[in-house]
């Protein structure tokens, strides 16, 4: 057991890939679900961005594609770091698209925090 109360690997596996937290996977468990019933269009893992500079290295939990909205990203937490906290901080300086914070109540997700990104798309009809 961590510092951060993480759960044992076995407990956090899903289709062959051991996540960060046992939230985590619950959640990638929601998206795959979500995306199973055509409400999302599809969800990457582990994306790594630069916020700003190549130093800065951010990993989101997940981009989000909805479907007939604006992706996203979504991390899902337990505890907010201190480099967490400086994270949001870079993202609303160079993040493009926003950022959900996402936390568990009881057996259900909930968005605590959206961080907004720079970008300003525009979804066209083709």
């Amino acid at each position: 057991m961590t510092k951060y109360k993480v759960s044992p690997p076995d407990q956090r596996r899903l289709y062959g890939r051991t996540y960060g937290s046992k939230a985590e996977m619950e959640y990638a468990k929601l998206l795959y679900g979500l995306r199973d019933m055509g409400d999302i269009i599809d969800f990457a893992q582990q994306p790594r961005l630069w916020l700003g500079v190549p130093e800065n290295i951010y990993v989101p939990d997940f981009l989000v594609i909805p479907n007939g909205r604006k992706p996203h990203y979504i991390d899902v937490k337990g505890v907010e770091t201190q480099k967490f906290k400086r994270d949001k901080k870079l993202w609303a300086s160079y993040g493009w698209l926003d950022l959900h914070i996402v936390k568990r109540k009881g057996k259900h997700f909930s968005t605590t925090e959206v961080v907004h990104g720079r970008a300003k798309l525009r979804l066209r009809s083709p």
